[in-house]
């Protein structure tokens, strides 16, 4: 009976496994063929280096420069834009700036600092942050890797019986610090410059059926304390942008699998757009809990990487693959796989932009394996880019082109009756929003569209009133008449 479930599960996503470098979702959730947006273009890693590698966990690009972090070598290393290394940290001094605080203090241990099972890092103008786990703290420092800070603990009940461990780090330009820590589930701790602890923001919500909400109505205090405890999703990384918003993602759970990437606004509030097909969330078909044969659950998105026009890439480190948006929450294309060849990945664990391409770090493999745009992702991204910017035309003849390497390419559809219906060719722009599915601008190209048609045939629609009308009093008269009577008098 097992190994006929397994066949049947393998026929069932064999056409998912078969088009693995080369589908989308359609409007109605198919599986279509869809032309790769990136492709294989390079790697690097320990060996090409010249360095060892143990542990990479997380990388960040400042400045065309490639910081890398290792949590068992304990080292912090960069690499240049031709893949090469450029220097390699182990220790890091203090700095005369932080020696006289500590002076100050009364402090007189002035020893080198060194990390530990450090999980994460972000480099900005100010300086150079590390979570650096293993120690419970977060080390700061300047762009000559000496340290000008330490951030030990937080202030909140939430860390008086746990230990503050911080795994992911991004920081915004006044210095303020957002942190992921192990264990913590009441959302992103935000840590004000000096190390103090500010609030916790993007709080992800756990959302429970009115169904389960009526249930628990009725329960005792010791039938709810039995029950199993719903814990908001832990968050897997942060990433700012330039307006202080935080793109992050978080674990899936049983109650909250679409919810795994946001955009946290200052005041902690999710605003991420979901005016695709589907929420953003990675692969939105799986199997939950059938067997070993076939990887289940939902996608678990471990990073993300924002690039130009509001375009961002997740990383789903269960299946291996790369899941690209625009702003609007439009998945654009799907790339990656899993595998041992140099063009795969089996543990990813972090992304990053370089220009155009997209670096993926390789945990497992202690790789970094870079992909570079198709002709068909450069003009996706090009055509989206022109939208955001408000050239529609132009965007318009690009949607033309990715139609051509992808007739399946229902979004470019949408693009090219924007531009119609901006240009008054409703009809024209009716025919292309009905290819693409999009039902609210297909309602609005035919409002305008009837009223267009109102408006040009309105002599036509009053001669035709006017006679109907005219026609229709003849036919009372006459029928009046036949009868002898009078229009004033007539039953």
């Amino acid at each position: 009976m097992t190994k006929l479930v397994a066949i049947f599960t393998l026929i069932l996503t064999l056409p998912i496994q078969l088009v693995s470098l080369r589908y989308n979702y359609s409007y109605y959730g198919d599986v279509v063929h869809s032309a790769p947006g990136m492709t294989y273009a390079a790697y690097f890693n320990a060996q090409t280096l010249g360095t060892q590698l143990t542990s990479p966990e997380d990388f960040v690009i400042y400045e065309d420069i490639i910081y890398l972090i290792d949590s068992v070598e304990n080292k912090v290393i960069t690499i240049n834009t031709t893949f090469e290394l450029e220097a390699e940290y182990q220790t890091f001094p203090l700095s005369a700036e932080y020696i006289s605080r500590l002076t100050a203090e009364g402090i007189t241990d002035f020893s080198d600092l060194t990390i530990k099972g450090a999980l994460g890092l972000d480099v900005k103008e100010s300086g150079i942050y590390i979570t650096d786990t293993g120690n419970y703290r977060i080390i700061k420092l300047n762009h000559q890797f000496e340290v000008i800070d330490v951030f030990v603990g937080m202030d909140d009940p939430t860390f008086d019986e746990l230990a503050f461990e911080p795994k992911n780090i991004t920081v915004d330009s006044t210095e303020r610090m957002y942190v992921v820590a192990k264990n913590v589930y009441e959302g992103i701790i935000e840590v004000n410059s000096d190390g103090s602890f500010n609030r916790f923001t993007g709080v992800n919500p756990v959302s429970l059926t009115p169904i389960e909400i009526f249930r628990r109505s009725l329960m005792t205090e010791a039938q709810l304390a039995q029950l199993q405890l719903y814990l908001p999703t832990e968050y897997t990384s942060v990433q700012i942008n330039e307006r202080s918003f935080i793109y992050a993602t978080s674990k899936p759970s049983d109650n909250n699998a679409e919810n795994t990437i946001q955009l946290i606004n200052p005041k902690g509030v999710d605003v991420i757009k979901k005016n695709g097909y589907h929420p953003p969330m990675g692969d939105i078909h799986y199997i939950d809990g059938m067997n070993n044969y076939v990887v289940s659950g939902p996608s678990l998105l471990v990073d993300i990487a924002a690039t130009k026009d509001g375009i961002y890439t997740v990383l789903d480190q269960k299946r291996s693959r790369l899941f690209t948006y625009d702003s609007e929450g439009n998945l654009l294309y799907i790339n990656g796989d899993e595998g041992s060849q140099s063009d795969k990945f089996t543990e990813g664990v972090a992304i990053g932009y370089l220009g155009d391409d997209l670096l993926v770090l390789d945990r497992k493999s202690r790789t970094i394996i870079v992909y570079r745009l198709t002709d068909f992702g450069r003009a996706v991204n090009e055509a989206v880019s022109y939208h955001v910017r408000g050239e529609f035309d132009q965007a318009a003849q690009i949607w033309e082109n990715v139609l051509k390497l992808n007739t399946n390419y229902e979004i470019a559809y949408n693009g090219i009756g924007k531009y119609l219906l901006r240009e008054g060719r409703y009809k024209e722009a009716m025919d292309y929003f009905n290819l693409g599915h999009d039902q609210y601008y297909f309602s609005k190209a035919f409002k305008e569209y009837r009223n267009q048609m109102i408006k040009d045939n309105f002599g036509y629609i009053v001669l035709a009133v006017v006679l109907l009308g005219g026609t229709w009093i003849g036919l009372k008269i006459r029928k009046t008449y036949r009868k002898g009577g009078s229009i004033l008098y007539e039953d």
